[in-house]
């Protein structure tokens, strides 16, 4: 037999801690599942057929040209918001006709370059 022993003061502990951190993994598990299902009882299960199930594609469709027969009508259309301010919605069309007849602002002042200052103390 050899004359090497191992120390064996330290195993004990090893073990130990070894277990209180299976049961604390465990325990997490355990309150993942216990709420995943008080999720499913609220909330109800998820829907098998993913997103594309939720609403029908020609019910999407039908909004989407709704939408977009809106937004054109809005595009093309002439109202005042204010017409006390003189403030006016007019169509994009003609508002780039005007923009192009005016002249588009420039600056009076020519740009200065930004240089660093010494500030007085």
């Amino acid at each position: 037999m050899s004359d090497h022993s191992y120390e064996r003061e330290d195993l004990p502990d090893h073990r130990r801690g070894v277990r209180d951190a299976g049961l604390i993994v465990g325990g997490l598990l355990f309150a993942g599942f216990l709420v995943a299902g008080a999720a499913v009882r609220v909330f109800g299960p998820a829907p098998s057929e993913g997103l594309e199930g939720a609403i029908p594609t020609d019910v999407l469709r039908q909004l989407r040209a709704d939408l977009e027969a809106e937004w054109a009508a809005r595009a093309d259309a002439w109202e005042w918001l204010d017409r006390g301010h003189g403030v006016a919605r007019i169509p994009v069309a003609r508002a780039a006709e005007i923009s192009l007849a005016r002249g588009f602002p420039t600056r009076r002042d020519p740009p200065r370059p930004v240089t660093a200052r010494v500030l007085p103390r």
